[in-house]
């Protein structure tokens, strides 16, 4: 059995750091499926902008498909609007629904909930105003590029700390020299 005493004190350092980033690159890929949560690429209405003219759906794409998703749209006098089924269109990218044509004006607000392909649920909501007035007018989303995942904060998070503790074991030292 060799002793740690027969090895330099900056190797056994060296060795320990590399273990140590081994270890988070390790952690990395093992908590990477925490990142498969789909995120939200865009909505129409656009959450916060007035809209105005013909609006009679709500569409959400996000990043990566979701299994499912329903959309609930509640009125400015606090009652749920009658709204179809939710339905998943561009490869379960965007999802949508429709109702009759918006008439009163007013603050809306949208829910939504989606089960994300790792079986987590996930609920957000957002409002629009209804304003017959308003010049912008209802532009149905885009699917996010297809092969595009969007932001992935555990991989990009992890890669930096990877990073940072090879930069710690490459760095040089400064040695102190004795007089």
């Amino acid at each position: 059995m060799v002793s740690t005493a027969a090895i330099p004190r900056n190797r056994r350092r060296a060795f320990a750091r590399l273990v140590a980033a081994f270890a988070i690159l390790l952690s990395g890929v093992l908590v990477s499926p925490l990142g498969a949560h789909t995120e939200v690429f865009e909505r129409a209405p656009i959450a916060g902008v007035p809209v105005g003219g013909v609006v009679d759906q709500v569409n959400i794409s996000f990043w990566s498909n979701v299994l499912t998703s329903n959309i609930t749209v509640t009125g400015p006098d606090g009652q749920a609007i009658d709204v179809a089924t939710t339905q998943l269109v561009s490869e379960n990218r965007i999802a949508t629904t429709t109702f009759p044509e918006l008439i009163e004006p007013g603050r809306y607000v949208v829910n939504h909930t989606e089960l994300s392909p790792d079986g987590d649920i996930q609920s957000a909501e957002f409002f629009f105003v209804f304003d017959p007035t308003s010049d912008n007018r209802l532009i149905p989303v885009a699917p996010a590029v297809i092969g595009d995942s969007g932001p992935n904060w555990v991989l990009i998070v992890g890669a930096a700390g990877v990073i940072l503790i090879l930069a710690g074991v490459l760095w040089p030292k400064k040695t102190s020299v004795a007089v």
